[in-house]
């Protein structure tokens, strides 16, 4: 998996922090520190984590299976919860080589 190299502006306290904790070991990146803190975000926050889920399944970043593991959720919660917020259920459609294996399988 390739990492994107973000920039944020932080206020200079919290980036003391941040490099206080660096500092002193308890993480090993400035990166560290802001992806421990996301993490936590997530954790603590379940409605973004619903919120994130839906946005990458509805721009196709995701499946519904790992949306719904994302959000939480299980697959038919997380349906209902699409529904709701009107975004499309997207059905995967086999292609022809997919549906000819398919039935040379039954065979």
């Amino acid at each position: 998996m390739l990492n994107e190299v973000m920039s944020f502006s932080f206020p200079t306290m919290l980036i003391d922090e941040i490099d206080a904790l660096v500092k002193c070991g308890a993480y090993s990146s400035k990166s560290d520190v802001l992806r421990d803190a996301f993490r936590v975000f997530m954790e603590y926050k379940p409605n973004k984590k619903i919120q994130v889920a839906a946005e990458l399944y509805r721009t196709e970043k995701v499946s519904l299976s790992k949306a719904s593991e994302i959000a939480g959720m299980d697959i038919e919660s997380f349906k209902e919860m699409l529904e709701y917020r009107d975004i499309e259920i997207k059905t995967a459609v086999p292609s022809a080589k997919e549906l000819e294996n398919e039935m040379n399988y039954l065979k």
